[in-house]
């Protein structure tokens, strides 16, 4: 049997398992290098979460962006057939990792890498989508 690590040992021995992993997602939320977004998974993919690295990637406050669809990004010279293929990985419920030049508010291009996950409810279904975002612009 594999050992757990000594970090993840301490839900063994705290009561309050539930509050200390809400803070620790927090913080690796908000903190993380790279550009994290949350949708739902419903017509438009409605914005409801970014953390401070997604704003300063592309000049949007998460009070002009939550309630947006993340097409907002897009724009002339964004890929269709990486789109496409994001609509398909999200239409069979499977992870997407792609690339694609998006456009920050300023109207500014950058190339985004991105990874989106679908993260589902108790009844397996999938309810939000969870991206994670970085500018690999050369």
């Amino acid at each position: 049997m594999a050992k757990k690590s000594d970090t993840m040992s301490i839900f063994d021995y705290d009561p309050s398992f539930h509050n200390l992993m809400k803070r620790m997602l927090e913080n690796a939320m908000e903190h993380s290098f790279h550009g994290i977004m949350i949708t739902k998974a419903e017509p438009g993919y409605p914005i409801v979460y970014v953390n401070d690295s997604f704003s300063q990637m592309t000049g949007y406050s998460s009070e002009e962006i939550i309630g947006k669809s993340p097409a907002i990004l897009q724009g002339p010279r964004t890929d269709q057939a990486v789109l496409d293929r994001l609509s398909q990985a999200l239409s069979e419920g499977r992870l997407f990792h792609g690339e694609a030049i998006n456009y920050r508010k300023d109207g500014s291009e950058f190339v985004m890498e991105w990874k989106i996950v679908p993260i589902k409810n108790e009844k397996e279904i999938t309810s939000h989508y969870l991206a994670l975002q970085r500018d690999v612009t050369k």
